[in-house]
């Protein structure tokens, strides 16, 4: 099942199991392309979806439909259900196919999952698995992050279900309840009476497939290595920046649809303004103490605001309120307001509550808005390994956090010298000490010493990213040691995507960077590390402490484009 990339205007060209619900197709036409039978399905943000055939959907830009086909396109899908705003009430093909049909993990169980009180959602990923098969685990954990990372950033956008293939209820449960999937599971009898979902679940392997709520593929990958996963994720986390209105790439897209379907939609009647994107920035503001900014916007009948007056409160002072005035003057775009088909002048009240904080760190909302875009290979490593670390070091546990991950205390070591044998040594204070890891810059071959021990840095060429430290059974209980070098022409901060199997730390350029100690299975971008990269060469030492079984990390790195 290919993914096939879009040319131009095109967004996604999927192909799948045929649709058990017939097609009404008509012919479109788009800007530059030739002209195609399809389905149309609904408008997602920017786009408008199809189906051109009973196993295919297709996205294109709202922009590339002539006025008289956006009109087309809102007159043939004016009958489908809209959005509901409780999950419970849902009537799309997809969505509402998931009501009263799916679990959840509690504890040991799955329960019966509620989604009353909950929206539906935009977008489906349901990942087609099977207890049995090793690369549904590996499917399942890494999807997991960035799972997290859109429910935070985007809550109410986006829902994922496993849906168990070939596979009985016990063997569903525990998969399920094994890796602590924090997601919905499609129920073992209920999986039959699933017949849209379940007609795209592949004849054999796995799959992970993103769905709009009303039936219209969008993503697919097989998930069969580590490479397709994480463009699985890529593709995903691309699609989610442009739905997000606050993008200012795609407002003209989202404008041109509305200024031509308004006068239609309310020919009878009268309606306000739309704004289509949010001109002001919550994180600006919260750093200036601002709470909500109130303003009254006189907009005319071509969408550019005349007049902006910024209300006083919310701590916005006298001289910010004339600069907020200015960003909404020049950066608020509107569709105007319709008086029986007719565009007119009109008044809008512009209100922006600033939350307390942003949902993720500034270093996950940078990976996921493609502030970090700039993909750079980190293929070869010299790494060092393997250190004994005694089992008692790792067996003073702290808590387990909300997404499964067992957290234990830190390991603590004095100045004084640590000879014995035993405490061989993830926190060693007489090798790389923190004013000497960088100097730490390895050759292959070259031996390095360690209180008694003497090991080989040896090349290790990374796997999609993917360095496996295991050698042989008995790496339990050990600590290993990564290097590598970025060359870069001119200085430029850049984000580390990386997961571990188990603790970790990284220095750049001998200055500790990043520092978590727990126990959990390498995962793809499970920290977002920042990183202020200098000009020339930048030096990366990275520790990875193992407690038992697998002895891994994953990690990619991105940079911000030169200005």
């Amino acid at each position: 099942m290919p993914f096939l990339r879009h040319p131009a205007l095109m967004a996604a060209i999927v192909a799948f199991a045929p649709l058990p619900l017939a097609a009404k197709f008509s012919t479109w036409a788009v800007a530059n392309e030739p002209a195609f039978r399809a389905e149309p399905i609904e408008v997602l943000g920017p786009f408008a979806l199809f189906n051109p055939s009973a196993n295919r959907g297709r996205r294109v830009l709202l922009r590339g439909l002539a006025g008289e086909d956006c009109r087309r396109f809102a007159r043939e899908t004016a009958e489908r259900p809209p959005r509901a705003a409780d999950w419970s009430q849902a009537r799309g093909s997809i969505t509402g196919e998931l009501r009263d049909q799916v679990q959840r993990v509690q504890g040991k169980e799955l329960v019966a999952a509620s989604l009353a009180g909950r929206p539906e959602p935009e977008i489906i990923v349901v990942l087609y698995g099977s207890h049995n098969d090793g690369e549904s685990w590996r499917m399942v954990q890494n999807f997991t992050p960035t799972y997290g990372r859109l429910q935070q950033v985007y809550p109410g956008q986006m829902e994922t279900v496993f849906f168990g293939v070939r596979e009985k209820a016990d063997e569903l449960r525990q998969i399920a309840v094994d890796s602590a999937m924090p997601w919905l599971v499609a129920g073992y009898r209920d999986e039959e009476g699933m017949r849209r979902i379940g007609s795209y679940a592949p004849a054999d392997g796995i799959l992970m497939l993103a769905l709009s709520r009303d039936g219209s593929p969008l993503l697919s990958a097989r998930a069969d290595s580590i490479e397709s996963i994480k463009r699985f994720i890529d593709d995903l986390t691309d699609l989610f920046r442009q739905l997000d209105p606050a993008n200012p790439s795609t407002r003209r897209d989202r404008l041109h649809y509305l200024d031509e379907v308004r006068p239609g939609q309310f020919a009878r009647e009268r309606a306000g303004p739309v704004l289509v994107g949010n001109p002001l920035r919550a994180d600006g503001l919260r750093q200036r103490g601002v709470t909500q900014v109130q303003a009254r916007l006189e907009v005319g009948a071509d969408g550019h605001a005349t007049t902006v007056t910024v209300a006083p409160t919310g701590g916005v002072t006298a001289v910010l309120a004339a600069s907020l005035a200015d960003a909404l003057h020049t950066g608020a775009l509107f569709s105007p307001a319709i008086d029986h088909g007719q565009p007119v002048a009109a008044g809008y009240d512009y209100v922006f509550p600033v939350s307390a904080e942003d949902p993720a760190t500034p270093a996950e909302l940078a990976w996921l808005r493609g502030v970090a875009r700039i993909e750079v290979d980190l293929n070869e490593w010299l790494v060092l390994r393997p250190i004994p670390v005694p089992p008692a070091a790792f067996s003073s546990f702290d808590h387990v956090e909300a997404n499964g991950t067992a957290v234990y205390t830190r390991l603590e070591v004095g100045t004084e010298k640590i000879s014995h044998r035993s405490q061989l040594n993830a926190f060693n204070t007489d090798w790389f000490k923190d004013t000497g890891a960088g100097q730490v810059a390895p050759v292959e071959g070259e031996r390095q010493k360690v209180d008694g021990l003497e090991l080989t840095w040896q090349k290790v060429v990374a796997h999609d990213g993917f360095v496996d430290l295991l050698q042989a059974a008995g790496n339990d209980y050990c600590v290993g040691y990564a290097w590598t070098e970025i060359d870069i022409p001119q200085a430029l901060t850049g984000w580390l995507g990386i997961g571990s199997d188990d603790g970790l730390k990284i220095w750049l350029n001998g200055e500790l960077v990043h520092d978590r100690w727990v126990r959990r299975n390498s995962r793809i971008d499970d920290d977002i590390v920042p990183l202020n990269l200098r000009a020339g060469r930048n030096r990366l030492l990275i520790k990875i402490q193992n407690a038992t079984g697998d002895w891994s990390f994953v990690s990619r790195l991105r940079l911000r484009a030169a200005k």
